[in-house]
């Protein structure tokens, strides 16, 4: 877990630093479309989920906004782990407003966090055992 909270923070720093968290702010607050659409909080699986409870995360109960993701808050989003497109999207706003190279960078830097979440969350399906609960209702 304190590996993947420091990859986390790790991204968080590099998006911050190359403007990513003032462009989806900006984005969000003028109106101009959101990827934090309602759909996108069906994407977090339970053991997405149950990771952020083990980071100390508190989740919302109800969403702030029932036309955007149910994770999305007037303080940004709630999840500490997030779902890879939630790290990894890179839309037409930021292609023209990061230059390649950082996004790049960004990119190179995220794929850390977003492979020992990965990793944590196989792990944790083979100790419960949820491929096979899985089988039972397939």
């Amino acid at each position: 877990m304190i590996r993947l909270d420091q990859e986390i923070e790790a991204t968080q720093r590099e998006m911050a630093a190359i403007g990513v968290i003032k462009e989806c702010a900006d984005c969000a607050i003028n109106g101009e479309g959101t990827c934090c659409g309602s759909r996108t909080g069906h994407k977090c699986s339970g053991i997405l989920l149950f990771i952020n409870l083990l980071l100390g995360k508190t989740l919302p109960a109800v969403p702030d906004n029932i036309h955007l993701c149910h994770f999305l808050t007037k303080q940004g989003c709630a999840l500490r782990a997030r779902h890879v497109i939630c790290v990894n999207f890179v839309c037409q706003r930021l292609r023209e407003n990061i230059p390649h190279k950082d996004m790049a960078r960004l990119q190179d830097i995220a794929g850390g966090e977003i492979n020992i979440l990965f990793l944590l969350e196989e792990y944790i399906k083979r100790v419960i055992g949820v491929e096979a609960l899985n089988r039972c209702y397939a």
